[in-house]
């Protein structure tokens, strides 16, 4: 009787662990199938939007930055072969559309100054901010589009200032470390090498080293340790760094806007704006983001 009482437990107990997997086993392709079945029956039809993303250096020194390198006269002889050899890489990417760091909303006045550039130098210009001969939105971008016979430049820019003076004063008061910290970031290796290679080396090597993968990851870091400065219900570092955000959300949006499928977009902007705006181009599911390295 225990012996038929054992058997009966035991296959009672055989046929729950044979449940048990087979219930694991149905989970699993049940969680599986949806999501073979979403990316059959969605297929895109559209051809991709290829964005070419170059950080630049501000090649007419504005001093608008935390971190302001110095760069030597773009209007030299030396630095006009330089540039040359820079749009010249670039161009192999064939880009139809050129997006650049000028505030959306002057578009107009900035179209207009294009349309003059194209039948003749100028010599200086505001549109909305002060620009020049030397900066980079005229010595690659107004060149580039003209030498691949573009009507029309984009400015996709959406300015919202980043008050890290507010975050400086709350952390001289209450976060020391992190005064010594941008101290020290500001000598930072990869401070001093951009300002080297900007002293002592050609352009293209200056594009290179900003666009390379390290000195993306690079740039990011400043942000997350200013993110950190507050206290209890203080955000003073998370919100000026939440400002930036937005501002590179509503860039990528503006990008969006003026983005076909079948497009060749080469977008130029800071190269703090590397580490928000790359992740954005490379999982919106319209783009294909390509590496500037690949032309450089």
């Amino acid at each position: 009787m225990i012996s038929d009482m054992n058997r009966s437990t035991n296959t009672q107990n055989e046929t729950g662990t044979l449940f048990f997997k087979a219930s694991l086993l149905i989970l699993i392709i049940g969680m599986a199938i949806p999501c073979r079945g979403w990316s059959q029956s969605n297929p895109s039809s559209e051809k991709p939007i290829k964005v070419m993303l170059l950080g630049t250096a501000h090649l007419n020194n504005p001093g608008r930055d935390a971190i302001n390198p110095k760069v030597p006269d773009v209007l030299t002889d030396q630095k006009q072969k330089e540039l040359q050899v820079l749009r010249d890489s670039i161009a192999k990417f064939r880009p139809n559309k050129i997006a650049l760091e000028v505030q959306q909303k002057y578009q107009a006045a900035f179209d207009s100054v294009y349309q003059e550039f194209k039948s003749g130098d100028v010599d200086t210009f505001s549109v909305g901010e002060f620009m020049s001969r030397r900066s980079e939105q005229y010595q690659i971008g107004f060149k580039l589009a003209r030498a691949q016979n573009i009507d029309h430049v984009y400015a996709v820019d959406h300015y919202l200032p980043m008050k890290l003076g507010e975050v400086m004063e709350y952390a001289k008061q209450h976060d020391p470390e992190f005064v010594q910290y941008f101290k020290q970031y500001k000598n930072s290796h990869q401070v001093k090498k951009t300002d080297s290679l900007l002293q002592n080396s050609s352009l293209i090597s200056v594009y290179r080293y900003m666009n390379c993968a390290e000195s993306v990851d690079g740039y990011r870091e400043p942000y997350v340790r200013t993110a950190a400065v507050g206290s209890d219900t203080t955000f003073v570092g998370a919100d000026v760094v939440a400002d930036y955000h937005r501002r590179n959300l509503r860039i990528y949006a503006n990008l969006m806007r003026i983005a076909e499928p079948g497009d060749r977009i080469f977008m130029m902007f800071g190269g703090g704006h590397q580490p928000f705006l790359r992740p954005l181009l490379k999982n919106s599911p319209r783009v294909e983001f390509v590496d500037p390295m690949e032309y450089l």
